[in-house]
C-alpha cells in the first residue's frame, strides 16, 4: 500500500475511533469502500502502535507464502501446457485444411498420430488447471485479504508481462506479413489461434488480479 493510500485510511480510522466507532464496523466500512481486510488490519496496527507506544508483535508467514506460490506456479504452469497444447492442435488442424505445397509430404502422418500428444496433453492438465483455479478461487472467497499476497501478485504480473508479450509478437508478426504482402488464409488463421489463446491468457489473469467491486 502506497504511502498516500496508508494516510488515507489511518486518518480515517483516527477519526473515526475519535468519535468511537468500534472497530469492527470501521473494518466493515473500510471494505465497504474498496479497502481489502489486510489493509484495514494493517492501517489498525499503526494505529495502535502510536496509540499505545509499542509495535504489535509480527509472526512470519513462510509456510503461507509457499502455499501460494505452490498454488500459482502449479496454475500458472498448467494454464501454460494446456494453451500451448490446444494451440499446437489447431495449427495441425489449419496446416490441413490449407496445406503448403512446398511443404508437402508424402509420408504425412495420420492426423491421430500428429496431435496425440497434445491432446492427452490437454486432457491431463485441463483438469488440474481448473481444480487448482478452484482451490484459489475458494481461498479467495473465505479470505479476501489474500488477494494482497505478495507471492500472487508477483507471480500474477509475471503471468500478465508473458501473456502480453505474447500478444504483442503476434500483433508485430501480422503487420510485418501484412506490409510484406504475405498474408494468407493459414497465416490468418494461425495469428487469430495465437490471439485468441495469447488474449484470453492476458484477460483470466487480468480480471482476477483485484478482488471483485462489490456495489
Amino acid at each position: 500500500m502506497s504511502s498516500n493510500a496508508n494516510d488515507e485510511v489511518l486518518g480515517f480510522i483516527r477519526s473515526a475511533k475519535e468519535h468511537g466507532v468500534a472497530d469492527d464496523f470501521i473494518v466493515a466500512m473500510l471494505r465497504q469502500n474498496g479497502w481489502s481486510e489486510r489493509r484495514a488490519f494493517g492501517a489498525f496496527s499503526a494505529y495502535y502502535a502510536d496509540v499505545l507506544d509499542v509495535a504489535p508483535p509480527t509472526r512470519a508467514q513462510h509456510p503461507e507464502h509457499a502455499r501460494d506460490a505452490f498454488l500459482y506456479l502449479l496454475n500458472f504452469l498448467t494454464l501454460g501446457f494446456w494453451t500451448v497444447a490446444l494451440g499446437q492442435i489447431w495449427y495441425l488442424l489449419i496446416a490441413r485444411w490449407f496445406p503448403d505445397a512446398s511443404q508437402y509430404t508424402s509420408n504425412a502422418l495420420p492426423l491421430r498420430d500428429e496431435i496425440s500428444w497434445q491432446v492427452a496433453t490437454v486432457v491431463v492438465t485441463f483438469p488440474i488447471f481448473f481444480f487448482v483455479h478452484s482451490l484459489i478461487r475458494r481461498s479467495l472467497q473465505r479470505r479476501p485479504d489474500l488477494y494482497d499476497s505478495g507471492v500472487r501478485r508477483w507471480l500474477t504480473y509475471l503471468a500478465l508481462v508473458a501473456a502480453a508479450v505474447i500478444v504483442v509478437t503476434d500483433a508485430v508478426w501480422f503487420v510485418g506479413a501484412f506490409l510484406r504482402g504475405e498474408l494468407s488464409a493459414r497465416f490468418l488463421l494461425d495469428s487469430l489461434v495465437l490471439f485468441v489463446l495469447g488474449g484470453g491468457v492476458f484477460a483470466y489473469y487480468l480480471l482476477t488480479i483485484d478482488p471483485p467491486v462489490i456495489k
